[in-house]
């Protein structure tokens, strides 16, 4: 009976989840949740989806879904968004590059690295709401996947290949690291 707890323990502590990893210009954004990106060298900077099951703690972001917020498909310029708990700031995350998103072909799949929370992604920003022609499990904050977006500088280390706006999104599988 130990032996079997003893086990289960083990497992639960080296669990690999499965998620999806969208990009962003990180060196570019100065409203981050966490601050700027600071002091860890060979990781890249991070955002975690606020209702990612699995690598989210604390609270949801504190806001409403607002659409008048939306002009078409994008949010309204000088949209804030909610505000978000600083409980997930500074957590690390080994992320590792399963494929491309729906299918997409991607070179460096095996590829992995480890990513910092600077940022969230809340699930009622309108940057995620507003997005009705990008399938929502493929949204950073908008649904329950375990949805990390991450450093655009990211992308060749996973891939192979810089990254541009034509670049898909990818399948990944998450772990916990130290920072």
């Amino acid at each position: 009976m130990h032996f079997s707890t003893s086990f289960a323990l083990f497992a639960t502590a080296s669990a690999s989840f499965s998620g999806v990893a969208t990009f962003n210009d990180y060196a570019a954004q100065s409203n981050t949740v966490c601050g700027p990106k600071v002091g860890v060298s060979g990781t890249y900077g991070a955002a975690a989806g606020d209702l990612s099951p699995d690598i989210w703690s604390g609270d949801k972001c504190s806001g409403s879904i607002d659409y008048s917020l939306c002009d078409g498909q994008n949010p309204f310029s000088g949209y804030e968004g909610p505000a978000c708990p600083t409980t997930t700031c500074g957590e690390c995350w080994t992320v590792c590059n399963t494929g491309g998103y729906d299918g997409a072909s991607v070179g460096g799949v095996g590829n992995c690295i480890t990513v910092d929370i600077i940022d969230a992604c809340p699930s009622e920003s309108a940057y995620n709401f507003c997005k009705t022609d990008v399938p929502a499990d493929e949204r950073c904050g908008s649904s329950s996947t375990n949805a990390l977006d991450i450093d655009e500088s990211a992308y060749e280390a996973l891939t192979g290949t810089s990254w541009s706006s034509s670049s898909p999104n990818l399948l990944i599988s998450i772990d916990s690291a130290s920072c």
